[in-house]
């Protein structure tokens, strides 16, 4: 994925378990490290409560999602399109105390490079989306294989233009995004919420530079704004497009 920001070409590459969205992710991603001490979910991370990784398999391409989302309302995830793209068996949420729930797209958005999932029956608190920038945050995701979501710091460039493709490299597009450094993103970690103060999430993470794995990019709320309110009261399953 290749995309325009401040001036500047960034080449970024999508985080997800898989190539969902991009060639060369697994490729260029780092391997998964342990997180270091202090920085597993547990008590001084209550919104880690609130992300959840997700499961999935897409028959057409053969190939099963392991990727990341954050409930931001009652049984409502957020997440990126590019992971549940032709996923069409075995989607389910699972919480870090192990609870498990069946999921089904009820808002996908290629462009954007959002979704959302309806999983019945959950009840984890809502991070609520805000707008407010914040040149500091942590960023609460799953890494590949972790059966506890990571708690990484991260400083901060809020609100940048960036030019890249939507998820199938076919359409050109505009979004707007956070630039944010100090949390080492690994596979896994795509549709990791980046939260401020008072639990809120200002972003979800998309990409990863491709020299820097302490380099990062999240959508900002605007950005995803539409497709979360299109979602929160959607019940009905959507058609969430072929493999990307």
């Amino acid at each position: 994925m290749v995309w325009r920001g401040a001036g500047a070409v960034a080449l970024a590459v999508c985080v997800a378990g898989s190539t969902a969205g991009c060639t060369t992710a697994a490729e260029h991603a780092p391997p998964a490290h342990p997180p270091s001490a202090g920085h597993t979910a547990g008590a001084q991370a209550p919104a880690a409560h609130s992300v959840v990784k997700v499961w999935g398999f897409a028959s057409s391409c053969g190939r099963r999602t392991e990727a990341t989302g954050f409930v931001y309302a009652p049984e409502r995830i957020l997440l990126n399109a590019h992971t549940v793209a032709g996923v069409d068996r075995d989607l389910e949420v699972v919480l870090d105390d192990g609870r498990r729930f069946a999921a089904r797209v009820v808002a996908f958005d290629p462009e954007a490079d959002a979704a959302v999932l309806r999983a019945p029956g959950l009840t984890a608190r809502p991070l609520r989306l805000t707008k407010a920038a914040r040149t500091t945050a942590v960023v609460v995701g799953y890494r590949k294989g972790a059966a506890a979501p990571a708690v990484l710091p991260a400083t901060v460039r809020p609100d940048e233009p960036a030019e890249s493709y939507d998820i199938y490299n076919r359409r050109r597009v505009s979004r707007q995004v956070h630039r944010f450094q100090g949390a080492a993103i690994t596979p896994g970690m795509s549709g990791a919420p980046l939260v401020t103060r008072g639990d809120r999430a200002m972003g979800m993470v998309f990409a990863v530079n491709m020299d820097r794995a302490d380099v990062g990019y999240a959508l900002t709320a605007a950005q995803i704004e539409a497709v979360a309110a299109a979602g929160e009261n959607a019940s009905t399953a959507v058609p969430h497009g072929p493999c990307s």
